[in-house]
């Protein structure tokens, strides 16, 4: 990111990431509908629990029910870009059920009292999880806005903001660098124009270093033996 940033006029910086973004998003919805591997856009993000309050879950018998607020998961399938849900040291995998599922889900006889977890409103809840146990729950998935994982888990620098491992792999990047450019997301013309600007800029830079090359060279020459 820190190369892919550098090649760029700083005013389109945050511009030219959310197209970049889009593309991505729109390369995983498309990957997962043909059930090909996305793993390399996946990233796990550690989030701190907190109760979920009646007003939104309602009363379910004495079930404690908790919320994890998350970043934005790729707009797919109700919250399909969410892989996997548990505790950070990946002893288990919570099971996945729908909103609708909740009440029923909780009486079945074998697996009624094992920890589940529901997207809703987008936010994540959990029912049969030992709160007391848990600092933090591990969510992986794809996310809307990759930027905002790394701020949640503490890495991200403001003054550097370029400066991370950007959730895309080398095979897909020119895929998605087709997406954005292909006009529909608004990135070709501001790209292009940022491009030639960086290359403008590159060429005059080039230029005044031979020019300070040829004048140490001059100088030099000049010098008594």
């Amino acid at each position: 990111m820190a190369e892919a940033g550098s090649q760029i006029a700083g005013f389109t910086d945050h511009h030219i990431m959310f197209m970049l973004d889009e593309a991505r998003a729109t390369l995983a919805s498309r990957k997962m509908d043909a059930k090909v591997n996305v793993i390399q856009m996946i990233q796990p993000v550690d989030v701190v629990p907190i109760d979920a309050t009646r007003t939104e879950m309602g009363t379910i018998g004495d079930k404690k029910v908790l919320k994890l607020v998350i970043p934005d998961p790729i707009a797919y399938l109700n919250g399909g870009g969410i892989m996997t849900v548990g505790p950070t040291d990946g002893t288990e995998s919570y099971s996945r059920i729908t909103y609708s599922q909740i009440r029923t889900a909780l009486y079945r006889k074998y697996t009624g009292k094992a920890p589940k977890w529901f997207f809703h409103e987008n936010a994540i809840y959990i029912v049969n999880a030992d709160s007391e146990m848990l600092q933090k729950i591990r969510v992986r998935g794809i996310w809307d806005q990759p930027y905002l994982v790394e701020i949640a888990m503490k890495r991200y620098k403001y003054l550097d903001p370029f400066n991370w491992e950007y959730p895309l792999s080398m095979k897909d990047l020119n895929t998605v660098y087709q997406l954005a450019m292909a006009g529909d997301l608004g990135w070709g013309d501001i790209a292009t124009q940022s491009i030639q600007a960086q290359k403008v800029k590159q060429k005059k830079d080039g230029q005044l270093l031979q020019a300070l090359k040829s004048l140490g060279n001059a100088q030099t020459q000049q010098e008594p033996v």
